[in-house]
């Protein structure tokens, strides 16, 4: 009992001290900010009034915060967060904050009321910093998480209906007991309480203050309930951490002047031939799985469906039953393993997406994996060196879009133009569904036994697939599901195939990385920013269309990205889907602005961005 009681009685202390910043009172107060009548000092208001690329960005907290003021801590969490491209910054922090505080003489401790006059004042953050809890932790335990929750959930309303298209980033909280070192019921309920509405809340980022405490290198020093940092040196450490951590998830991506380099091109323009589409290979049929890390020579010279003279393919591939996350990538068998992928999948998906590719003379593609994997391949249709059809690029195009018609198992899509043999479309699913698959094909009697896109339950993801279109002008979606219910469907359409005059004729190339946010590959450094648009020189001059795989990787948010012509307006249709945490690709084929070559890619959600090319199109010369 006597151990307990010396416990119960620190962590009260802890709270406490949750209110006053260690260290010795300050002779005088920094810049922007007061002491208290004991000479701590206990508020800080401060803006750096520079306009920075990445937007304005506001820091709201308690005395957690207060140590990275400037003047507390040099260089401070302002300053940094300044050189790193946000602009304006405006700090507003103070001793005992809260999330709300109805008291008048208290106001400058309730982060209501700093979001007021922030407004007021004319500032408008993208961005809000919060830094609260310390002071919340007494009311707080694992069995009272919804108190806590509803504390959370009550400022992040405010946020919405102040700054409606802001982004919220949230430090998780440390309170520890002494001297055994474990989170107090106040730190566990507290976290709980913000991983829980990071789940309920699109615009918000938490942060785990706790795990980058504990792994820090160097090491921070701090109070002995790990509530402070026991310095202004340790301070700037932690700062730090927040800076890059707030930089590489809440910012949009900076052009530094760098683009990727085009690869070289070894044929000319390609007509298109669409087929019927069939399975061509499939480790199924056979038994014989891939091995983790295989690359596997698939002889198609046999293969009714694959033209002899066919110098590219249009396929969808698929990945089932894999032992772990991983990736697959095609390419034509004696060239090098392109720096790319075409499916990416979680362990045990069926994945599929589609795969342009160029194939050997003696026709042979070859496949890689990553992991253990079956394999399926279909083909769409052949590129061929003499006749076909000719793509014509057209806006994006939305015909199809089951949210506002109705569901149904079975569903006709006009595709816009005459004379059309084949379309480009982009397909996708969403909304609450068992799983199942989609087929998409030119209205025939029988639905081909093959899958375009195949979808988890209740998620949101997208294929593409070059369709043979109907006399009628025409394509038909299959859905294959368990669920009576069924499932929404939106088909999007880029681009129809013809055989008269003019059009555009495919030059595959060797399948190149053109974008990556990740490592800053064709420019764009840093993510992909929520609602940005970042271009990519995607094709030589007198191209005008591009055909590639983009990705989205590291997503924080359930998102899209959207491939369209740059100079052109916003299409109301999207490129590939991912839930939070995936990694998902699909194939896209879209124009590109005339003048500079460039296809834009929009973020509708913060992630990074990936473009891999595997072809360009130009106009026939005959």
């Amino acid at each position: 009992m006597r151990r307990r009681a010396v416990l119960v009685t620190f962590s009260l202390v802890a709270s406490l001290t949750a209110a006053l910043l260690p260290g010795a009172p300050a002779a005088a107060a920094p810049a922007g900010c007061r002491n208290n009548g004991s000479g701590i000092t206990e508020f800080c208001d401060q803006h750096i009034g520079t306009v920075g690329p990445r937007g304005a960005i506001g820091l709201l907290g308690d005395s957690v915060l207060l140590g990275s003021a400037s003047g507390m801590s040099t260089p401070s969490l302002p300053t940094m967060l300044s050189n790193n491209g946000f602009g304006p910054v405006h700090l507003s922090t103070t001793l005992g904050m809260t999330t709300f505080n109805s008291s008048a003489s208290k106001r400058d401790a309730s982060a209501f009321h700093w979001l007021t006059r922030w407004r007021d004042a004319g500032f408008s953050p993208s961005i809000i910093v919060v830094n609260l809890g310390a002071n919340h932790l007494g009311t707080c335990t694992p069995s009272s998480v919804d108190v806590c929750l509803a504390r959370i959930e009550q400022l992040l309303r405010e946020v919405a209906a102040t700054f409606p298209t802001t982004t919220v980033w949230w430090a998780k909280v440390v309170q520890r007991s002494f001297p055994s070192g474990a989170a107090t019921a106040g730190m566990t309920g507290w976290n709980t309480a913000l991983d829980r509405a990071a789940s309920r809340w699109p615009n918000l980022i938490v942060w785990d203050w706790p795990t980058a405490l504990a792994t820090a290198n160097p090491p921070i020093v701090t109070d002995v309930a790990g509530i402070h940092p026991n310095s202004s040196a340790q301070y700037v450490k932690r700062s730090t951490l927040m800076a890059e951590h707030i930089t590489t998830r809440m910012s949009s991506a900076r052009f530094d002047g760098r683009r990727g380099a085009l690869p070289a091109a070894d044929t000319s323009g390609l007509g298109f031939a669409p087929v019927t589409e069939t399975t061509i290979y499939s480790t199924l049929a056979n038994g014989v799985r891939f091995a983790a890390g295989e690359t596997r020579d698939i002889d198609l010279s046999a293969e009714p469906a694959v033209d002899d003279s066919a110098q590219a393919l249009a396929l969808t591939v698929s990945a089932k039953n894999s032992a772990d996350a991983g990736w697959l990538v095609v390419f034509r068998c004696g060239d090098p393993m392109p720096p790319t992928s075409n499916v990416n999948f979680a362990a045990g998906a069926f994945r599929t997406a589609q795969a342009v590719t160029k194939i050997t003379g003696t026709g042979h593609i070859c496949v890689h994996t990553s992991t253990a994997t079956d394999v399926i391949v279909s083909i769409q249709g052949n590129f061929l060196p003499a006749g076909g059809a000719a793509l014509h690029p057209i806006s994006p195009v939305r015909p199809l879009d089951t949210r506002n018609t109705g569901r149904a198992r079975d569903l006709v899509v006009a595709v816009p133009g005459g004379e059309v043999l084949a379309a480009s479309a982009t397909l996708t699913v969403t909304g609450p569904s068992a799983g199942g698959t989609i087929t998409v094909h030119a209205c025939d009697p029988v639905v081909p036994a093959v899958a375009n896109l195949s979808f988890e339950p209740n998620e949101t993801v997208a294929g593409a697939a070059f369709v043979p279109v109907s006399a009628a002008g025409t394509i038909c979606v299959h859905i294959d599901t368990a669920d009576t219910a069924l499932v929404d469907v939106i088909v999007d359409i880029t681009g129809t195939f013809s055989a008269g005059p003019g059009g555009l004729r495919l030059v595959p190339v060797f399948g190149t990385r053109l974008l990556d946010t990740r490592t800053g590959t064709g420019g764009w450094v840093g993510r992909h920013g929520t609602g940005q648009a970042v271009d990519v020189v995607a094709a030589p001059p007198g191209a005008r269309a591009v055909t590639g795989t983009i990705t989205i990787a590291n997503a924080v948010f359930d998102g899209y990205l959207t491939a369209y012509p740059c100079g052109e307006a916003l299409p109301p249709t999207s490129s590939v889907n991912a839930r939070a945490g995936l990694v998902m690709a699909n194939s896209v084929t879209v124009g590109v602005n005339p003048q500079q070559q460039t296809m834009c890619i929009f973020g509708f959600k913060n992630t990074d961005t990936l473009f891999d090319v595997v072809g360009w199109w130009v106009e026939a010369t005959s």
